[in-house]
This record gives structure tokens, sequence and C-alpha cells, in this order.
């Protein structure tokens, strides 16, 4: 069952009614990683079933730099109708799959066998073409279903794909329809959580995971899914930061890596010391030999953004994963410096709790602190 995405359904649910009355159309559906763009494209396969022909395809990162293998993924079921397209674009196609001796080079006839042979599939019943993951789809296969969308009219035919909200480099407007996802409100989010933990989970430990999360619904069950029950019913104390699951953490530090690494040292900084305070992630960071203009790296990479005074991460799990990936030595350090950037009595606590974290062994100079 999906929770909270009615108006995502409607919106499926009116193109495969249009694809019935042989009016085609094309949607992508764009959000970070675990939103439920999979979940979505399943929902269209299962309201498809019966009434229409369903073809699926998903980028692979290990056959990006293939050229067609998307392609070849998405239309090898039907295979046996390039017979009926006109010679040229059948041999286009055929040598674009290593099924003929001549190799496929010419894009548009490539481009031009694909609608062809959608709309061949298509005659005998309405046809939903299903792409996940199209961030890693080659770019001759991104190409030859961008030319055919373009020019889908009255075939019934459906294009749907998914893909990163942060990967924009095709299939955009006017061909595509454009659906971007976020995370499940607060009361979709908690119906989510019933449904997983039918028991009950303790109130503050529900509103700590959907505010962590903002209501992504799979880091919504690989969080709750690490914690032990004593930490679901509130008995337990919460990890901070709260651990993330191995895919989700991934993608985030993708993004962050591609940075330098006076950047990542800011962020890993940022991570440490979650109150945000400008002014001491910059001394910390000078301490370290980074400066604020490491921060306007971050902040075009969407990473991080400035409100109300305050450095904040653009999500909750971006600070996990920086923090969770950085090495034991990387985060005494930047321990350390926090706590020396941590001027004033006003900022005691803070500062012994820095220290603390930034301990080998027992130091019973820190310990006085923290009592204190």
């Amino acid at each position: 069952m999906l929770h909270g995405r009615h108006a995502e359904c409607a919106a499926i649910d009116r193109l495969l009614a249009d694809a019935s009355e042989l009016r085609s159309g094309a949607l992508v559906i764009r959000g970070e990683v675990g939103v439920g763009k999979s979940a979505l494209l399943a929902y269209a396969a299962d309201r498809a079933a019966g009434s229409m022909r369903v073809l699926w395809g998903a980028g692979v990162e290990s056959e990006s730099e293939l050229a067609f293998a998307a392609l070849h993924q998405l239309v090898r079921p039907v295979l046996d109708h390039v017979e009926r397209l006109p010679s040229p674009q059948a041999t286009a196609l055929q040598g674009a799959f290593g099924l003929a001796t001549t190799q496929g080079t010419n894009r548009f006839l490539i481009g031009v066998g694909a609608l062809s042979l959608l709309a061949e599939v298509a005659e005998e019943r309405p046809l939903v073409c299903l792409v996940d993951d199209a961030q890693w789809l080659d770019q001759p296969s991104t190409d030859a279903l961008s030319f055919a969308a373009r020019r889908l009219e009255a075939e019934g035919i459906v294009l749907l794909v998914a893909a990163r909200d942060d990967d924009l480099h095709a299939f955009t407007a006017p061909s595509f329809q454009a659906l971007h996802l976020t995370g499940l409100d607060a009361g979709a989010a908690g119906d989510l959580l019933t449904e997983q933990w039918p028991a009950g989970l303790a109130p503050n430990v529900r509103e700590r995971l959907i505010a962590a999360t903002q209501g992504n619904p799979l880091a919504l069950l690989e969080l709750s899914g690490s914690l032990s029950a004593d930490q679901l019913a509130g008995r337990a104390p919460l990890p901070d930061p709260l651990p993330v699951s191995a895919g989700v953490e991934q993608v985030f530090l993708e993004r962050v890596r591609r940075l330098p690494d006076p950047t990542q040292t800011l962020l890993l900084a940022l991570a440490a010391e979650e109150t945000g305070d400008p002014a001491v992630i910059f001394r910390a960071g000078r301490a370290l030999g980074t400066g604020a203009q490491a921060l306007e790296l971050a902040e075009t990479a969407g990473l991080v953004r400035i409100a109300e005074g305050r450095i904040r991460f653009h999500h909750p799990l971006v600070r996990s994963a920086v923090y969770r990936a950085a090495t034991f030595h990387q985060r005494q350090a930047i321990h350390r410096a926090l706590a020396a950037a941590l001027e004033g009595e006003e900022h005691a606590d803070r500062r012994a709790w820095h220290r603390a974290a930034a301990a080998m062994d027992p130091d019973p100079e820190v310990a006085d602190e923290l009592e204190r």
C-alpha cells in the first residue's frame, strides 16, 4: 500500500486512462533516493496489468557506458516486432543491438526505429514503458527514448521514467510532464511506521524518526529497523546521529565526495556541531586549514543552506552520512577543533561534550568538566 501518494497515483491513473483512449504521454518522476519513485512505477505496472502491455527497463551503473544497453533491456521482450519495421529502421536497431553485421551508428534512424517499434507493439494493445534509475542510463538510450517521447501522439503509449532529482541532463519538458516527489507528510509517515511496527512506537521516537528522515519512506523503514525494541519503545536513548542505511548513505556520500577536501572538512565540522553556529564552524574550520569559501561550494551543490543565522544540512541524513563515513581520527580532530572554538561559559556544555568525543582514554579532567 502506498501511503500519502494520492495525487501522484491520480496523475499516473490519468495517463493510463488516456492510453486506453489511444492518447500517449510521458512523465518523469524525480526525487531523492528512497523517496518512492520505484514504488510509483510498480503502482503503474499493477494498474496496467491485464489491459495493457508492460515493458520494464532500468539504468545499471556498470552498463552506463555501453551504448543502447538500457534500450535493449526495455525492448528485448518485443524484438520479434522489428521485422515489421521499414528496412532502414530495422537494420539500424538490429545493428545497435548487435543483431546484424551492420553497425548501428545512425542515431536518427535508431530513434525513429525505437518509436516505430513501440508503436507496433501498441497496435496490439496499449503499452506502458517503465524506466527506473534513469540517472544511470547510457546516453544513446537516453537520447533514443527522449527522441521517441517528443513524437508520441495517438499510439496509446505511456512512458514513465524515474530519476534522481539531481540528475537533470535528460527527460525534460516539453516532452515529459514532471512530477517531483518529496518525503511523506507526518500523517502518512506515521501510517507507514504503524504498518511496519503494529505494536507501536513511542511518540517521541516516531517524531524523531520522521524529523530525521523528512518523511523519506526507505529511510524511515531502514532506520526504524536498525533500532532495538527498547529504543523503539522509548526505554533506551536513540543514537546521535541516527544510523543511515548503506544505500541511502552511499548516494549522499557520492555528492559529498565530489567536493574538494576543504569543503568536506567543513561539512564534517557542521555534522559534528549540530547547532550550526557559523562563528563556531568557521573558527574550527580555520584551525583545520579551511575557510568560509568552502561553504559556498557545499551550498552550490545543494548540500547545505543558511537559514535564520544557522548553517543547516539540506537533508538530515546528509549529516548522518558525513559523520558516519569519517574515520575515528578525522572525527577526533574535528571535535578537538570545535572544543577549542567554543569559547566562553555559555558554551561550556558543548565544549565539554566535544572534548569527551575527542578523548581516546579515560580523562579525569574531561570527566570533571562533564560533571560540572
